[in-house]
Formats: C-alpha cells, structure tokens, sequence
C-alpha cells in the first residue's frame, strides 16, 4: 500500500479519542482549558459530564459555556488544515500513481480502508465482523491484482468448457446426423415380401410329412415375426402417448401388463415436444435391443429354417445394412498431412449402389489406376463447420480438375442421397462455358445440412473430426492458410 507523502501531519487532522477525521459539521475541533482539542461528538457523548468536561490526556477540568459543548472555541487552524487535506487527497493519489481508493480510510475507526475478499467489501482491520477472515483483508492494490488473477482464470476455465460443449455437440450431431440417415434408409426400404407358399403345399400336392414340416415351420416364422412387429407397435404407442421421459423400468411395467386397444392417432391432439419424442424412441429401441426374445411356443419347437438349423430372428430396432445390395460398399482411404506434418487419415464410403458413374470415377482418380489421381491434391477451398473442398489435380484452384472417363466432365447419378453433415458430393464444374451442371474430379464434403447441393455419392466414415480441424483453417474467403495435401490415397476394400 502506498503510504502518504504528508508524514505526521495527517494526524493533526485525526481526533485523539475518537480517531475519526475533523470537518465542519459533525466533528469540528473544540479546544479545551488545558489547549488540548477534541471533536464536538466527543466533547458531548465521552468527555462531558454536566455542564463541565474532562480532558482525557491530563484530566483537567473545562467549564462549558452556558452548559453546552458547541459553545466551546473551535481550533480553526487544525480545522483549516483537515479541509486542505481533504480536498488534495485525489491530487495526491494521482501524484504517488495510486488510485484514490487506495488512500481511503474507514469512516468508522480511521483506519486505512482495505478490502475484505470474503465479503466483497471495504473494511479495515478493527471492522467487525472480519476477525475470522482478517488474513483475507488486504490492501487494494494487492486485492486488485488478486481479483484480476481470479478473472484470468474464470475467463480460461469458461473457454475450456465452451470447447468441451462445442466437441459434444459436434458428437451429438454426428449421432443425428447418423439416425437422420438410418431412418431414411428404413422408410426407402421394400416391404417385406409376402411369404411364398412351401414347398409342395400347393393345390394338388399330395400331403406328407415334408409338407406339414415346411408348413409348420413357415408358421413359426410368421409368429415370431408377428410378435416382434405386435412389441414395436406397442413401444411405438407408448412413444406417442408419453407424456415425460421414458425409462426402462416404465416400459417393462407397461409391456407385462395387457395390451391396450388400438386405437387411431387424433389429429386434433398437439403434437409432442420433438425433443422428448426423439428421446424416449432412442430409449425405446435400446429397450428392444436390449429385451430376451420370447420363449418358442411349446407345441411347434423352435424355429428352423429348411436346412434343420435353428433360426435367428433379427433383433428388434437393429440398424439396417448401409446400402441396397448384400455386399460391402467400397471404402476409400486419404491420408492427409498440414505443413508437410501427417495429420491423420479420413475414410470414405461410396454409395456405388446409388451413384455407379460417380463411384466408378472417384475410385479410379483415388487408386491412381490411370496414372493420375488425388494423390498430391490440395485442399483449396475450406469454410468452418460448412465444408471442405479439394479433387483438382490438374491446377489445385478449382478451374480443373477432369474425370477418369473419355468425356472430361460427365452429368452425375441422381441420386436424391441428402447433403447432411458427412455427406460427400462431386462438385459442380466452375468453366464459363459449362452450362450443363457437369462434375469432373473435385469432390466437396459437407459439415452441415446444405439442401440445394446435389450429386451426392458417399460418406465419411471415419475421420469427420478431422475434417472438422481442416475447415477451420480457412479465411472468410474459404482460403486455406496452411498447405493442405492428400500425401496418399487408395481403396482399403
């Protein structure tokens, strides 16, 4: 703390009972018979007694003028003096480079005023109330330093925590993003075909133990598969109905009891909150995934397919198989480096059951079977949390960039495949005289839902937060500020 330039003088300006600062009004000097001098509140309350006082450093006694304390002399010099004081204090805090409140003083015990960092007050060391905390009463400037290291670190955890919450709703929008795509490939999918008659159980066909075996087993086949049907409609009407969040405990206690009458949704009841219908259908098909298969029915056995194996209902709410044919759709891999520092790899996997032209085109250009392809490609264009863009090979700015086919450029698959957050689409060709909306080699993969974007052909299945660090190395003009290159590339299936 600063101390004051004026030395000793200060205390002539302090009452020597009291200890507060002469003024005025409440407290003005009154000297006594004996030239000591004392605040009027004083002379009144501490020193009086009747119409005569006692001095406190001699006792010796002064008459009061018609038996009042006011009536005493004031000392007008010391009163002069405090007035002086009081109004260069501000000059003088300046003077010294200290601010005015670190100069203050208690109004109660005339003490410095300092700062409690409990109660978040000024106090001094004789203030009541502080003696539990009197380590933590500090000067201001030292209480200044140690509020502003406080706020340094509020400021630093409140940013760990916002990157924390930005790296979770990321996750949770890859997990949208995912169920998005899950629940559009189930409502695309066929209905299940109806089940052909067996073998030898037409008209004409001569009864025997093969055709009542075959009967009997498609018969099972057709409860088990009724039965997982009847639990989903039942698991969907308590969606639908619920009220509040669903748990497993409530469903267990809703499917033992007897199934309700089917009834038709009214529409003129208010749709439920989207968040909570989301909710409780997540909880809902990790209860049916998580549920035993009912028991086989005792008179039929189990269920066996026309080999004698024992059949394996599928599980109720399992995700569909990605794409429409059995196999494996291809997956491509891009290992990417930054500043000629290995970054990580991302993988794609290409619809080439939905897009054929634009898969036969992207695997050629990433294998490098026609001597040219995406290996040494540059990332040339980025926009945060929107996309990435990169494929040219031929000038790496985005005015190149030609297909692996005959014909530079090529109209792409219809695909109606959505442009979601890890979608990855054939961009559009940027020459003036294409008018057509053709595509060539460069591809764009998407970081958030972009519904006028089409020719959408694959998606990331590995590395999407990577992508996410890369497009975050562009300017407001989509730029890269760092060199950004495919260093190797090819097909990992």
């Amino acid at each position: 703390m600063a101390s004051s330039p004026h030395g000793e003088i200060e205390e002539l300006t302090l009452c020597s009972c009291c200890k507060r600062q002469f003024d005025e009004r409440e407290r003005p000097p009154k000297l006594l018979a004996c030239k000591h001098h004392f605040c009027l509140s004083c002379a009144r309350t501490v020193l009086g007694k009747g119409r005569e006082v006692y001095c406190v450093h001699c006792w010796k006694r002064t008459e009061l003028p018609d038996g009042r304390a006011d009536a005493l002399p004031t000392h007008q010099p010391v009163l002069a003096l405090a007035r002086r004081l009081a109004a260069v204090a501000p000059s003088v805090a300046a003077s010294i480079g200290a601010p005015p409140d670190e100069l203050a003083s208690c109004g109660a015990h005339a003490l410095p005023a300092l700062w409690c960092c409990v109660c978040s007050v000024r106090a001094c060391r004789a203030c009541e109330g502080h003696a539990a905390h009197a380590q933590l009463v500090v000067p201001a400037r030292e209480a200044r330093a140690l509020l502003a290291g406080e706020r340094r670190e509020l400021a630093r955890e409140l940013r760990r925590l916002h990157a924390r919450q930005r790296d979770f709703l990321l996750r949770a929008l890859d997990a949208a993003t995912a169920l998005k795509l899950r629940l559009e490939a189930e409502l695309a999918a066929p209905p299940a075909p109806a089940p052909a008659p067996a073998a030898g159980a037409g008209a004409g066909a001569a009864p025997g133990d093969g055709s009542l075996a075959a009967a009997a087993t498609e018969r099972g086949r057709l409860r088990a598969r009724l039965s997982e049907a009847a639990l989903q409609a039942r698991l969907e009407g308590l969606v639908r109905a619920a009220a509040a969040p669903l748990d497993f405990p409530a469903l267990r206690r809703a499917l033992d009891g007897p199934a309700p009458a089917p009834a038709d949704p009214d529409p003129a009841r208010p749709r439920p909150d989207p968040l909570l219908f989301l909710a409780n259908y997540c909880t809902v098909q990790l209860y049916a995934r998580r549920r035993p298969p009912p028991p086989p029915d005792s008179d039929d056995g189990p269920d066996t397919d026309a080999s004698g194996s024992p059949a394996s209902p599928s599980a109720v709410g399992s995700p569909p198989m990605r794409g429409a044919c059995g196999g494996a759709l291809p997956l491509f891999y891009f290992e990417v480096e930054v500043n000629g520092a290995p970054f990580g790899r991302i993988v794609i996997e290409v619809r080439s059951d939905a897009a054929p032209r634009m898969a036969r085109n992207f695997g050629a250009l990433a294998t490098g079977e026609l001597g040219v392809g995406y290996r040494g490609c540059a990332v040339f264009q980025c926009w945060e949390n929107e996309s990435v863009i990169t494929g040219d090979f031929e000038l790496n700015n985005g005015r190149g960039g030609r297909s692996a086919f005959e014909e530079s450029y090529f109209m792409p698959d219809d695909t109606r495949l959505a442009a979601v957050r890890g979608a990855v689409g054939m961009r559009r060709s940027q020459k003036r005289h294409d008018n057509l909306g053709l595509v060539g080699s460069q591809f764009r993969i998407v970081l958030r839902e972009m519904r006028g974007f089409t020719a959408i052909f694959g998606s990331v299945v590995e590395g999407l937060e990577l992508v996410d660090r890369l497009s975050r190395a562009g300017d407001s003009a989509g730029k890269p500020h760092s060199a950004i290159l495919i260093s190797s590339c090819g097909k990992l299936n």
